[in-house]
């Protein structure tokens, strides 16, 4: 699914638990629950760890150059394959990559994202 726009927050693990129960208690009374596309971190150090320059080029060339692989991904940004592989996987992890696995004639890993916009808050 294609969208403009992905909100990153980042707040304590607390504030986080207590806005899902309110999404559940509200879910169980039958209210509408507005979907809202997001990802959070406890802390800014860990965004930081995640959101690297290298990491935030990587989702760039992927969705201007639209690489058919990781290999090709690499080739583009000159980088090494394993190096790639391995920030590809941890922006996966992340929610921040999706990875489109095909077999057929050979094992091929595509990447895409599906947003052109990250958007981050901070809870203070």
């Amino acid at each position: 699914m294609k969208i403009n726009q992905i909100q990153i927050e980042v707040k304590p693990f607390e504030e986080s638990i207590k806005e899902t129960a309110k999404v559940f208690r509200d879910i169980s009374k039958g209210k509408a629950v507005k979907k809202i596309e997001r990802i959070v971190f406890e802390d800014v150090k860990t965004l930081r760890s995640i959101l690297t320059p290298a990491r935030v080029e990587l989702m760039h060339v992927i969705r201007v150059r639209n690489p058919e692989s990781i290999y090709e991904l690499a080739k583009m940004t000159n980088r090494k394959w394993r190096a790639v592989a391995n920030d590809i996987e941890i922006l996966n992890t992340a929610g921040l990559v999706e990875l489109d696995k095909r077999e057929e004639p050979k094992e091929i890993i595509k990447p895409s994202v599906s947003f052109s916009k990250i958007n981050i808050g901070v809870s203070i």
